[in-house]
């Protein structure tokens, strides 16, 4: 199929450290979480690889690392070429580091292009989600 969109690259931006970040990126919050897995393989082989949806709370983590696990498998896209952003919670702001590893455990990465605070307001610690 040929959409026109996957012979082109994505604009980026040059962030602190050096990485390119892509402007254009995906989120999925709200969506069904059984669409997820396809909304994310469709993306990634029209040049999508910025996707920020798998914040803590989204609960939608395993659909993006089947996701992912299939594109790298399948030589789709190596993970080199993923930008991953994820978020902290407001209940994890004096976890931040647990949360992070957790957040990395269910995604199943060894690391996170961008990590963020998902909102600038803490609220009373509950548990790792």
């Amino acid at each position: 199929m040929d959409n026109g969109f996957s012979k082109h690259t994505v604009p980026t931006l040059k962030v602190n450290n050096g990485f390119d970040m892509p402007i254009l990126g995906l989120g999925v919050w709200r969506m069904d979480k059984v669409d997820i897995k396809q909304l994310i393989s469709n993306a990634i082989k029209i040049n999508y690889r910025h996707f920020e949806y798998c914040a803590a709370d989204y609960k939608s983590e395993r659909e993006g690392r089947e996701a992912w696990a299939e594109a790298l498998r399948t030589g789709l896209v190596n993970r080199e070429a993923l930008f991953v952003t994820t978020k902290l919670w407001n209940s994890d702001h004096g976890h931040v580091i647990e949360a992070c590893k957790d957040s990395l455990k269910k995604l199943r990465l060894e690391y996170l292009d961008l990590y963020l605070v998902h909102f600038p307001m803490a609220s009373r610690h509950l548990d790792i989600y």
